[in-house]
């Protein structure tokens, strides 16, 4: 860049990183953008607030929208911080070939995101704490083809995995096949919740890739990443690159790397599902993420 440009550089002074969007406040993600990281302002935008930013991403150059309450004025001598895949050491086609077809949902764009996420938190730091988040997500995510928890229970699934809220299998069986209704119910009167009524056990039911659960858990991972997830829960079923910060976000507010460290599976799980649902598919995915990524 010119000299006489200098004035235009800013850097990333959000500790969780900030998104650089095609569109100011709820535009598509196109990348994140890492706390230190040095960005060129080139223009504004209709919303005060948001400005036309220019920043490296990995070998290409991506212009979009950030807040500018998270950008500083650029002292040019501390040297400027870029993508690289060299921690996630993860082509799209291996990500491909653990997630399978529905990777193509996902662009292979997510990958620099993914990458400056779990570097942030040391997820990626070794092999064993990628691994076990990957295969932690997979399962999650019902083998990364959802991002919103499957409340479709038949009367016989409501009774078997959620017998201590209802009086009676036929008490069951009125809730079978009401998403809504199942969650409202379920998720009363804990993690927050109000009562049944008050619509909070849907509203605040699991998304994204760890399935965040219940009004608490919402308001407290939102607080730890700058964003209203009490106030817009959707937010991380929307936007793919949100639900990879809050996944993220809640391992490490689990403190489940340490676990990782010394592959402990079933002390992962339970910090991630409370209890061991799912464990043997879990330790599955652990074995083929593995054999992937050593």
């Amino acid at each position: 860049m010119e000299a006489e440009q200098m004035a235009d550089l800013y850097q990333v002074t959000a500790k969780r990183g900030l998104f650089l969007r095609n569109a100011p406040i709820d535009g598509d993600v196109i990348t994140s953008l890492a706390y230190n990281d040095v960005v060129e302002r080139v223009g504004s935008s209709n919303h005060e607030d948001w400005w036309q930013i220019r920043a490296s991403a990995g070998r290409n150059v991506e212009t979009g929208f950030a807040h500018r309450g998270f950008l500083f004025a650029y002292d040019p001598k501390p040297k400027t911080r870029t993508f690289s895949f060299s921690n996630l050491e993860a082509s799209f086609d291996r990500v491909r070939s653990f997630v399978g077809d529905f990777a193509e949902s996902y662009s292979p764009q997510l990958l620099p995101i993914l990458n400056d996420i779990l570097t942030d938190y040391g997820i990626n730091k070794n092999p064993k704490r990628f691994c076990h988040f990957m295969a932690q997500i997979g399962h999650e995510s019902a083998h990364f083809t959802t991002l919103e928890e499957n409340l479709w229970y038949s009367s016989s699934g409501l009774w078997r995995v959620f017998r201590k809220y209802f009086d009676s299998p036929e008490h069951a069986a009125q809730y079978a096949r009401q998403p809504e209704r199942i969650a409202n119910r379920v998720y009363a009167n804990r993690m927050g919740n109000g009562p049944e009524e008050s619509g909070d056990g849907y509203r605040y039911r699991g998304r994204g890739f760890i399935q965040l659960t219940g009004r608490d858990n919402y308001r407290r991972i939102g607080q730890r990443i700058e964003l209203d997830l009490e106030g817009d829960p959707d937010m991380i079923r929307r936007d793919v690159a949100v639900a990879v910060l809050v996944s993220a976000d809640y391992w490490d507010s689990r403190n489940l790397n340490k676990a990782a460290d010394v592959d402990d599976i079933e002390a992962v799980t339970r910090g991630v599902n409370g209890g061991y649902n799912g464990l043997e598919d879990r330790k599955t995915l652990l074995k083929r993420a593995k054999a992937i990524w050593g």
